[in-house]
């Protein structure tokens, strides 16, 4: 059965090539095919992601380790990959345990808490006619927390249970991220020869482009973290917090995550400020916690409004609405990582929308630029080209 092992050789010399309508079914095809495809295997999308992060930002540092050791492309990226393994895992295995035993004791103080605010009583106060029991509020109150607290220690232990899984996915992405590194000039190389061979020179440059829209977004979120940083050590200075350097640099890391990043954060206060209240304000425990709540939804507001759109925003020449508008998309979109990635990804939709522009109508897409041809490497497309 099948076809004879000997078809000849044959060479196609004029055959039938696809019309408007067959390219326009096929296109279509496809584009629901790779939609059905991610929509099934969405599980790999996020590692894929920080895998390709991860190689933006490895791959110069492996070309200079490689230009200063002398060694190969993919002998500096295993070694910087291997070095990178080497801090991370003794960090996981030290924090780990630490993490796990703290949210435990901060779950018992929580509820012995709770339990002295029901040793309080509260007076009946009149508002406008009505009678309003503050014991009743607080005891209902209270209840609701510990059972709040109560599943988070169940959520807990749901977490420990799937460690082995998250660690899987973080040695999935690892490998991602590593041979993206190593053979970035390979996949840039196809990426580009996918396209027609007129087209390439355009290929070329709307690559650079992008990358210099990522490079310049990292840029700013590492002067976003950097400014976050001396903000909280000052906020958290002037409040009496303990250790306010130590919260302010905790403050700037967790700045690498947009939205649960402030959460964090501003949970960690909130618990030092409860446990250990101020070093110099003589204030009584639950007006210190407040006082420091305020001070943190105040900076909320203006990392969010402010400090992201501006220095984000400016690092990659968006408005700062556009960026706000952005981030609510994205959280709704990809969750944090939506959130983390909205500003570039806009700007790099611009760049893609700029050239889809001038190409409808008919005019130059890189009017600053020298037109490179399939033959000329990458970095021709940077000559007096203007920032994005």
């Amino acid at each position: 059965m099948g076809l004879p092992d000997d078809l000849g050789n044959y060479a196609r010399l004029d055959g039938p090539h696809w019309g408007p309508t067959t390219k326009s079914i096929a296109a279509g095809v496809l584009i629901i095919l790779f939609g059905l495809f991610f929509y099934l295997f969405r599980v790999v999308l996020v590692p894929l992601i920080v895998g390709m992060i991860m190689a933006f930002i490895f791959y110069p540092i492996a070309r200079r380790v490689s230009t200063w050791t002398r060694l190969s492309h993919g002998a500096a990226t295993s070694l910087v990959y291997l070095v990178l393994v080497a801090l991370v895992i003794p960090l996981v295995i030290f924090l780990g345990p630490v993490v796990i035993n703290q949210i435990l004791l901060v779950q018992a103080e929580l509820l012995e808490l709770l339990q002295y605010l029901n040793t309080f009583r509260f007076d009946t106060i009149e508002i406008l006619d009505y009678s309003v029991n503050v014991g009743d509020l607080v005891n209902q109150a209270v209840a609701n927390l510990a059972r709040v607290i109560t599943s988070v220690a169940s959520s807990s232990i749901i977490f420990v249970m799937g460690a082995a899984r998250l660690g899987f996915l973080a040695a999935f992405t690892l490998v991602i991220g590593f041979y993206l590194t190593r053979d970035a000039d390979r996949f840039v190389a196809w990426f580009i020869n996918l396209a027609p061979l007129d087209y390439r020179g355009d290929t070329r440059c709307l690559l650079q482009h992008i990358n210099r829209v990522w490079a310049a977004f990292f840029r700013g979120q590492l002067l976003l973290c950097a400014t976050v940083a001396v903000l909280l050590s000052i906020a958290s200075a002037l409040l009496g917090l303990p250790q306010p350097l130590l919260l302010g640099l905790w403050g700037g890391l967790l700045e690498f995550l947009p939205s649960i990043g402030n959460t964090i954060w501003g949970g960690t206060a909130l618990l030092v400020a409860a446990f250990y209240g101020s070093t110099y304000l003589p204030l009584p425990p639950l007006a210190f916690v407040l006082l420091v709540f305020g001070v943190f939804f105040a900076f909320i507001q203006l990392d969010t409004n402010v400090l992201i759109p501006n220095i984000i925003g400016a690092s990659i020449q968006l408005h700062p609405m556009v960026v706000i508008l952005g981030i609510i998309i994205g959280l709704e979109v990809g969750g944090f990582l939506g959130v983390a990635l909205a500003a570039p990804t806009i700007a790099s939709v611009r760049v893609l929308g700029r050239y889809v522009y001038a190409m409808l109508f008919d005019l130059e897409p890189f009017p600053a630029e020298a037109r490179v041809t399939a033959e000329k490497p990458p970095e021709d497309c940077d000559a007096d080209a203007p920032e994005d």
